[in-house]
């Protein structure tokens, strides 16, 4: 009885950690939202301390500026609409959403932007804080075609959850036709939908680039369409060296590491591409093949043996440089600063893919 006595007053007397100590200790807990989240509920005070924008400032910097990929969106049947790659995320909004409902567009700074199947209707979704944001119907033509679209953080905001938002819906509405209108969550409204000519070709549905404030969509014959977003501009860029290419698989567009617009492809099963595209004072557009990966010294050999379709590049997590490739079923995580690599554990069939990256939100 007298040890239970003491025992009682030996925990009784333990004091709190300072809170300096404490903010240094979950500085350092992994970046996925989920470790900050069960902290958040060990008490008031911890809640408090978490959700400060200060230490959320400071988590973020002290983890490299880098989000976590949280897992990918995914349009092809037969694997789940979201795939998880980060265990500890539940993401329980989305965990009740199918291929049968919605269509993804686009994922980007903490956003997901998606497409009712039955309605058309849009909705911007924070997968952390599970915020969702239906928009109102956008000003494009009534005559149908094909559409793909892009969510952002509006210009000159911070790295928040709650931070205004863009949405772009581009489109081929109609023969030798592209459109495109804005959204901003600001005003709520859409900007009217303006159009220029483009060839014969429709708005391919792989992912978006974001290459400074310009978003660049390929169309099917493997053309560039790019949206300006300071003046609301629609362009052409001249096709990609489709003959240099054509050994490739799928061909993705994404960002390069000194801030130029790239693409991905993979020739046959062992080597991954990287080019860039240069554009000179009078227009001119030039290809570079900036980097080659050899598949070889990061995946299984037994693996690149039995590969029996091509190695395809599907999909770009841009705020983490993370780049996606298929093959054989399995998805592979290339972190392209580090190479690294993680395989995905859903398996399945897959081809373009919308990568989801983000850090806690006081929302969530």
């Amino acid at each position: 009885m007298d040890e239970v006595a003491a025992d009682s007053r030996s925990a009784n007397s333990l004091q709190p950690l300072p809170d300096d100590l404490l903010r240094e200790i979950l500085l350092r807990v992994p970046p996925e939202p989920i470790y900050l989240f069960r902290a958040s509920l060990v008490s008031k005070h911890w809640r408090g301390l978490v959700h400060d924008a200060g230490f959320l400032r400071r988590f973020r910097q002290f983890h490299g500026g880098t989000p976590p990929v949280l897992g990918f969106f995914n349009n092809q049947p037969g694997p789940p609409l979201f795939v998880r790659t980060a265990g500890a995320f539940q993401g329980s909004t989305v965990a009740t959403m199918s291929h049968r409902d919605w269509w993804a567009f686009d994922c980007r700074h903490g956003r997901a932007l998606l497409e009712k199947q039955d309605s058309s209707a849009l909705l911007v979704l924070d997968i952390v804080t599970g915020e969702e944001h239906y928009l109102p119907t956008p000003p494009a033509p009534p005559c149908g075609g094909v559409f793909n679209g892009a969510v952002l953080r509006a210009t000159g905001h911070g790295d928040c959850h709650s931070c205004p938002f863009l949405v772009v819906y581009v489109g081929s509405p109609d023969t030798y036709v592209a459109g495109a209108c804005v959204y901003s969550s600001e005003t709520g409204v859409w900007t009217d939908f303006s159009s220029i000519e483009i060839p014969s070709y429709s708005v391919d549905a792989r992912p978006t680039a974001l290459v400074g404030n310009t978003l660049y969509w390929l169309l099917d014959n493997c053309c560039i369409i790019e949206f300006d977003l300071d003046d609301h501009r629609l362009g052409l860029t001249e096709r990609i060296p489709y003959d240099d290419l054509c050994s490739y698989g799928e061909i993705l567009l994404m960002p390069t590491e000194d801030g130029l617009l790239g693409l991905a492809g993979a020739e046959s099963f062992n080597y991954l591409h990287l080019w860039s595209m240069a554009k000179s004072i009078d227009g001119v557009v030039t290809w570079t093949r900036q980097r080659v990966i050899d598949l070889n010294k990061l995946i299984s050999p037994k693996v690149l043996s039995t590969c029996t379709t091509r190695v395809g590049a599907i999909g770009f997590a841009q705020d983490a440089g993370v780049i996606f490739i298929y093959l054989e079923r399995n998805v592979y995580m290339i972190h392209l600063k580090s190479m690294q690599v993680k395989e995905v554990s859903e398996k399945g069939s897959y081809s373009c893919i919308l990568p989801y990256t983000s850090f806690y939100s006081p929302g969530a």
